[in-house]
């Protein structure tokens, strides 16, 4: 990297942003994921059945671990940078 420390922060901040922007695309993907195999006729039911629920809510719970790990990559990646 170049001497220049405003420069390193630049090129950490861009980064950085670059990480976050993947990172929801991801959530989006995950999302749609989610919608795809829990509601096979891509409309939800007046009332959801404990198949659904589940289903939703392990799906859920995948996209929270999956957000935890990339937060704490970002940190570790923010924490090299400083």
């Amino acid at each position: 990297m170049s001497a220049d420390p405003q420069l390193n922060r630049f090129l950490h901040q861009l980064q950085a942003e670059s990480q976050r922007q993947k990172f929801a695309e991801q959530v989006h993907t995950l999302t749609n994921r989610c919608w795809d195999v829990c509601f096979t006729d891509y409309r939800p039911p007046s009332k959801l059945d404990s198949k659904t629920q589940t289903c939703l809510s392990n799906c859920v719970n995948r996209m929270v671990d999956a957000s935890n790990f990339m937060v704490e990559h970002l940190q570790k990646m923010e924490k090299g940078f400083q």
